[in-house]
């Protein structure tokens, strides 16, 4: 994988991560467990994401 891939991979893993944590948190009351359940595991995928690409690119330096 390329830096540039890599780069690309981290700023969408942590993005997604943010945007589906602040989703699964902000949540109403009223909301069902799957959909927030759905988010904190995509948001789990998008933190591992970045964290995987950070660290093929700070190996690579």
């Amino acid at each position: 994988m390329t830096r540039k891939a890599c780069s690309v991979a981290f700023t969408i893993g942590w993005a997604s991560a943010l945007t589906f944590g602040w989703i699964a948190l902000a949540a109403p009351p009223d909301e069902p467990t799957s959909t927030r359940t759905i988010n904190m595991i995509l948001a789990a995928f998008g933190a591992g994401a970045g964290l995987w690409s950070w660290m093929r690119v700070r190996r690579d330096i």
